[in-house]
């Protein structure tokens, strides 16, 4: 599966990236605000888009509804965020198909994601 990761924090996008590719065996290309988020998505045609939420230029919820706005055929989107308000977190499930809190579980990553992309599909 080709994956688009924006996410700002070198850290996690480095981790996100290795586990990815290395347990999950999908292609992942990052980007590290939410602008380039947007014209990365419409440059190349990706399978899944995981994005950050608190970024510059452009917040995940910001950047996902530019990306909606231009492709009414975009690709799903699961939020990652260390947002722990309820009201904020359903907010970014409406929108996308899915969340990952932060600090996520680099073991369960791919895991969950799966799970996130199953339920979508049944």
């Amino acid at each position: 599966m080709k994956i688009l990761l924006a996410e700002d924090d070198s850290n996690i996008a480095a981790i996100a990236k290795m586990v990815l590719e290395k347990i999950g065996g999908h292609q992942v290309t990052h980007v590290a605000n939410g602008q380039l988020a947007v014209e990365q998505s419409q440059a190349e045609k990706f399978d899944l888009i995981l994005l950050d939420e608190m970024m510059p230029k452009l917040n995940g919820l910001g950047a996902f509804n530019k990306i909606k706005e231009l492709d009414n055929n975009h690709p799903p989107v699961i939020f990652l965020s260390a947002k722990s308000q309820n009201d904020e977190i359903d907010k970014l499930k409406l929108a996308g198909i899915g969340f990952i809190g932060k600090p996520f579980d680099p073991n369960q990553l791919c895991q969950m994601i799966d799970q996130l992309l199953q339920k979508r599909g049944s």
